[in-house]
């Protein structure tokens, strides 16, 4: 009887020790709780600046006034092959390092491995893995260009019934052109033949073509050769333009 009072005697002891203990502890820290040490971690933020062109990634340490011996900085762009960038030594944190991508690229992925107090942290810390930053470049357009448009041809015919010619008056959508003109002309409208070639015409400009009066119908497509281009007109290759020259 005596050894079961002395078992819950020493039980009540070792309660109210737990309890003082507990107190104490709360009393000394500052929020109220229970201090629980805690070692040290590190982490890592990334984003792309599309000014500099460069992928800028932020280390911090979980504590202030945090020097490791060494950081180094592995990347890679197909994630599978990873290739050291940098290494620094003595690293004060939180340290900012950029990192400029190989052009084309569309996506940087990266870790790094710390060596502090005699330990090595890898960071992501599960091995094999690593972090993915979306390199994305912004293209601005130029407000100042202009839309470069097509160069065009208008003709226009006339017919003098007294003298037989056809008198063809050309023009260009631009301003101070000069041209090489051939004239195909036919009176059945199947069988085209080049009748005038009228060299370094400048634009807008004349030329003539003397047509057999005997005939009631003149058809006829121009090939214009101008700053090193060649147009028809009209530009479909089945179409011709026709004139009246019956007197």
């Amino acid at each position: 009887m005596g050894n079961k009072n002395n078992i819950w005697i020493g039980l009540a002891i070792a309660l109210i020790l737990v309890s003082g203990a507990t107190w104490w502890y709360i009393g000394q820290g500052e929020s109220g709780g229970i201090i629980i040490p805690t070692g040290t971690t590190f982490s890592s933020d990334a984003a792309f600046d599309n000014e500099t062109g460069d992928v800028l990634i932020t280390f911090n340490a979980s504590k202030e006034n945090i020097t490791a011996d060494s950081l180094e900085l592995f990347i890679s762009y197909d994630e599978l092959t990873f290739t050291k960038s940098n290494t620094f030594e003595d690293v004060s944190f939180p340290i900012d390092i950029e990192v400029t991508p190989e052009s084309g690229e569309e996506i940087l992925y990266y870790y790094a491995v710390v060596s502090y107090s005699d330990k090595t942290y890898r960071l992501p810390t599960d091995a094999g893995s690593y972090e993915t930053v979306e390199i994305t470049v912004e293209t601005t357009e130029d407000t100042n260009t202009t839309e470069e448009t097509a160069l065009s041809f208008t003709a226009v015919s006339d017919f003098d019934n007294t003298t037989g010619i056809v008198l063809f008056s050309l023009s260009a959508s631009e301003d101070n052109k000069t041209a090489d003109v051939l004239l195909f002309t036919s009176y059945d409208n199947t069988t085209f033949t080049n009748t005038v070639n009228s060299t370094a015409l400048d634009l807008p400009g004349t030329f003539e073509f003397t047509a057999d009066v005997a005939e009631t119908d003149l058809y006829y497509y121009l090939e214009i050769v101008c700053d090193g281009n060649t147009s028809r007109l009209p530009a479909e290759s089945s179409e011709w333009i026709n004139v009246t020259i019956a007197g």
